[in-house]
């Protein structure tokens, strides 16, 4: 059988995106699946009580009318709850869709890009800001504030800046002690960290990788964005961040639609006297299924672009024309710096879960560098940096 050999970016796309909803892990021991082995099971092979030969059992005539009656009631059964399935993704995706078209109100709550928010960033990124006044914005994010009292405290990552670690209480001192430069790399990490959420109850190996990759990302262009000089290379975890806006913020609109489609139907079932239903949709729970269908739709990015434009077209007009560059797909030698920057970093992005999902093959990778304009050189340089692992101090 001949490999087919990645020739196009599409493919790469596909691949991830399967990856990325799917049930391998990253770093998993065994070989990785993209969630549908059970599909592949051959239920005339599963029945353990199975014979061959003369030893076989000769069903009675009644017996084999009764286990047909069975079989039919549990083919129609199944029949009317892949109705079921159908039409609650259907109404599951319209709802969200709906929802998803309210840009401000996805920004507050699935986001919760508050206008402290973007004061913080803005005044660590764009300006050279006091410690006084970091101190007095991250009083105003309470999840970045503590989080950056806590990381002073850790032997590990204060290591990896030089510095010993210290028991503090107030986060002027804690600013002070990691430094306005590391800040800039540490603070857009924790705060977009915190926007995917991947402690959430539901689907959470996806949140943990999509953070994974939007790490992997973010670094990726701060490494390539050292290579060419630039003078900003902390703004990489923001672009990134950015550029999976649109997968961040259906993500939690898929969670909260979930819940109310269900309650929904539920009520409707009980109010009808339809029990089947009923119990159906009451013990419905969220599948990868409907995930990747609503990821599929949004995988044209063009949601970042619409998020992030409000936000960041003031004090960052560079990202967003870097973002749109690479979601409208404009030919890479017509790009600016950072838009050729972002591209060669979502290819390495990509294939770095890939290969640490043992889902990209070796022979791919001559098709890879003529279409990712990575050279070996940096692509060596990308790999050993172990960008999945966040690095404080560049």
């Amino acid at each position: 059988m001949v490999n087919k050999v990645l020739s196009a970016a599409t493919d790469t796309d596909q691949l991830f995106l399967r990856f990325l909803v799917g049930k391998s892990k990253v770093y998993k021991e065994e070989d990785y699946n993209d969630g549908l082995n059970e599909q592949e099971i051959d239920p005339q092979n599963s029945d353990p009580n199975q014979q061959s030969g003369w030893h076989q059992r000769t069903l009675l005539s009644v017996e084999k009318e009764r286990k047909m009656r069975v079989l039919e009631e549990k083919k129609l059964q199944q029949r009317r709850e892949a109705l079921l399935v159908r039409d609650f993704q259907q109404l599951l995706l319209t709802t969200i869709d709906e929802k998803l078209k309210d840009t401000q109100r996805v920004l507050c709550e699935h986001l919760q890009m508050h206008q402290q928010c973007v004061d913080l960033l803005t005044a660590l990124i764009a300006k050279e800001t006091r410690y006084s006044v970091l101190a007095e914005l991250l009083d105003l994010n309470p999840y970045a504030r503590n989080h950056v009292i806590g990381l002073v405290s850790s032997e590990d990552f204060m290591a990896l800046l030089g510095r010993q670690k210290r028991i503090v209480h107030d986060v002027q001192t804690a600013v002070g002690m990691i430094g306005t430069n590391g800040l800039r790399y540490l603070i857009p990490a924790l705060m977009f960290k915190h926007r995917i959420n991947i402690y959430n109850q539901h689907n959470r190996l996806f949140t943990k990788k999509l953070w994974r990759y939007q790490l992997t990302l973010g670094q990726a262009c701060t490494s390539l964005m050292l290579e060419a000089g630039y003078r900003h290379p902390y703004e990489g975890q923001m672009l990134s961040a950015m550029l999976n806006f649109a997968y961040t913020a259906a993500f939690h609109q898929y969670l909260a639609s979930f819940e109310n489609v269900r309650s929904r139907l539920i009520l409707e079932a009980r109010e009808q006297g339809e029990s089947m239903r009923h119990d159906f949709f009451h013990d419905l729970k969220s599948d990868l299924a409907s995930l990747q269908a609503l990821l599929i739709t949004k995988s044209d990015l063009m949601m970042s672009v619409t998020l992030a434009t409000p936000v960041f077209s003031k004090d960052f007009p560079h990202l967003v024309t870097a973002l749109s560059e690479e979601v409208k797909n404009i030919d890479f030698d017509s790009r600016s710096v950072l838009g050729q920057i972002l591209s060669k970093a979502v290819y390495f992005a990509k294939y770095e879960q890939l290969r640490a999902a043992r889902l990209f093959k070796d022979e791919w990778l001559a098709s890879y560098f003529k279409t990712a304009h990575i050279d070996k050189a940096t692509f060596k340089l990308l790999s050993k940096q172990e960008l999945f692992r966040f690095k404080p101090d560049w």
